[in-house]
């Protein structure tokens, strides 16, 4: 079984043996014929912001983009063609999916019909935290904080009697690795103006070489002890020196709005730990903290997802343990987080405004589906179309059914 990790930082997957076979930014980028993926669309994200989109892992909804990115309209296609992407690169059809705490029920239901048209088979959903289980040395309570490209999230792992539950606490726009890098950026910006008369963002193309130096350091996750930026434009090149100090000032007065007095111990992702000075800023405000590793990550994670039973999709947002040690026993399922088929039924659904097929969302209202649905996008009497693998037992298609006719088959969304 695959295991695919999806969240605001990046959409990665193993497979049965540990091995990474897919790991890619949550970016999406158009250029004009094909859409990008990960790094290829970060290559482009501030010389070409118009043709990029990074909030659709992060929101897991079907709303609708500022502006379509090729055929995709909404961020339910952008997470279509993103699981496509990675299908294409790798063989992957068993797999459980681990995501941040805070997803809803309702958003696991929209995931699991996107996923299943990709071609992916799900056997259930783990809240994260529960995989972050082993890097907590300091007995079972534990503060986990992640960073995606938008926000940061903080959630906690809490004993509960028998139960270990993973819950959110809450999410920081401004603690996003864009919005650290920005302000980064800003002050980058100040010391070219004030040593050289010369604004490194006055222009989206050194604007973006300037963003992929900074990146470069978050990726070796260090900045040099004589950090410099250089831009080259209309052939001539420009550099300024950069005070470490300041930027590690701007990063501390971001992290503040953590509020993590109440934390005894802090678990960190391997992502969010690779943005220099963070570890060193986080330790000086907890009691103790620990960098998690992505193999015992991984490991703990295959653990859980093989408690899963077949034929029915679960959500895992807390497990039972044998004692205060940790050692993982059957996991069981809250009450919250039973099968997301019978989730579903639990909410009140919208009504479908769209199909999500193979390449984009259609209007419920196209001719397309004048076949077995009429003008008003409601299902024709006495045409055989199976709605969630059953006949239809109503004309108006609702927000997360999976439509099937002709042997062909569509996720209805509702957008709004």
């Amino acid at each position: 079984m695959h295991l695919i990790d999806i969240n605001d930082g990046s959409l990665s997957c193993t497979n049965g043996q540990g091995e990474v076979v897919y790991d890619q930014p949550s970016i999406a980028y158009f250029d004009g014929q094909n859409l990008l993926f990960g790094h290829a669309a970060l290559a482009n994200v501030k010389s070409q912001p118009q043709a990029c989109a990074s909030q659709y892992m992060g929101r897991l909804s079907d709303e609708t983009l500022a502006s379509p990115l090729g055929k995709a309209l909404n961020h339910a296609d952008l997470i279509f063609h993103h699981l496509k992407n990675m299908t294409a690169l790798a063989d992957i059809e068993e797999c459980a999916f681990l995501i941040p705490a805070y997803f809803s029920n309702e958003q696991l239901q929209l995931l699991l019909g996107i996923a299943q048209a990709a071609g992916l088979k799900p056997s259930g959903f783990i809240n994260s935290g529960l995989a972050h289980q082993r890097a907590s040395k300091q007995g079972n309570d534990f503060h986990l904080f992640d960073i995606g490209l938008r926000q940061g999230q903080l959630s906690s792992v809490q004993l509960s009697e028998t139960m270990l539950v993973n819950s959110s606490i809450a999410n920081f726009d401004s603690l996003g690795l864009f919005s650290i890098v920005d302000t980064w950026l800003q002050e980058i910006a100040n010391v070219f103006l004030d040593s050289i008369r010369f604004d490194p963002l006055h222009s989206a193309t050194t604007e973006q070489q300037a963003f992929d130096q900074v990146l470069s350091w978050i990726d070796q996750g260090q900045i040099p002890q004589d950090a410099r930026i250089s831009v080259d434009i209309d052939g001539y090149s420009r550099s300024a020196e950069i005070n470490t100090t300041q930027l590690t000032s701007q990063l501390a007065q971001q992290i503040d709005q953590l509020g993590l007095t109440d934390a005894t111990h802090l678990v960190i992702t391997p992502r969010a730990a690779k943005i220099p000075k963070l570890v060193e800023l986080l330790e000086s405000r907890v009691a103790s903290l620990t960098v998690a590793t992505s193999s015992n990550y991984f490991e703990q994670a295959r653990t859980l997802a093989q408690t899963f039973e077949p034929g029915q999709i679960d959500r895992l947002n807390a497990h039972s343990i044998s004692d205060s040690s940790g050692p993982i026993n059957q996991p069981q399922m809250t009450n919250n987080s039973r099968s997301t088929a019978a989730l579903a039924e639990q909410v009140d659904r919208k009504s479908a405004t769209h199909l999500l097929g193979d390449l984009a969302a259609t209007p419920v209202e196209d001719r397309s589906f004048e076949a077995f649905l009429d003008q008003d996008g409601l299902l024709r009497p006495n045409v055989q179309v199976l709605v969630n693998d059953q006949p239809a037992s109503q004309a108006r298609l609702k927000h997360g059914d999976q439509v099937l006719f002709a042997g062909n088959s569509w996720l209805a969304i509702h957008a709004e």
